[in-house]
């Protein structure tokens, strides 16, 4: 599997709202997009607005999933105005081969830089519960809700640790590593 990690830019927003489907479980019942205007500020404006980090996988030459965290005031994981809210996607055919845990990786890199802390909304009885929690994320107490799915769901946190991003960020970030390969530097 060859796997190309980049990171978001504003002019590939489309590749978000593609990704979209899949973070919000969509590509699993009948609904689409559109008929969700709810999940809209996750995906609309992507880049336009400071705060949006998110990185993508290419692999063999098709976008295999994405992660992203966003500023949100009404979000299904929002904890506070300081903590952006996360969406994780990997299409069908490419998970459980640890995309997952590569496109989380270089997010936390990129997101620890300029956050404290990411939080998530997860459905109860999701198996994707244990994955973020071996990533870090811990169940925010008396966080029930409903969620995108309209099934219960609670809220996931994920404190950064200070000296870790500040010794992450004497490394080369991943903006500057593609820029360097596009260049041939």
């Amino acid at each position: 599997m060859n796997t190309q990690l980049y990171f978001l830019r504003s002019s590939e927003h489309f590749i978000v709202k593609e990704l979209l489907q899949y973070a919000a479980r969509l590509d699993k019942s009948a609904e689409t997009l559109d008929e969700r205007p709810d999940l809209e500020q996750y995906h609309r404006n992507y880049g336009n607005y400071n705060g949006d980090v998110g990185v993508y996988a290419i692999v063999d030459h098709k976008v295999a999933g994405g992660a992203w965290v966003r500023m949100l005031l009404n979000g299904f994981g929002h904890v506070d105005n300081a903590t952006p809210e996360l969406m994780l996607a990997v299409l069908p055919e490419y998970r459980d081969q640890g995309l997952g845990t590569q496109l989380m990786q270089q997010l936390f890199t990129e997101a620890e830089k300029i956050y404290s802390q990411i939080s998530l909304s997860v459905e109860e009885g999701n198996p994707a519960v244990k994955f973020f929690e071996q990533l870090g994320f811990t169940k925010v107490e008396g966080s029930g809700h409903t969620g995108a799915t309209g099934l219960p769901s609670f809220t996931m946190l994920k404190k950064f640790d200070k000296q870790t991003a500040e010794k992450k960020g004497a490394e080369k970030n991943l903006e500057e590593e593609r820029f360097r390969k596009s260049f041939g530097f």
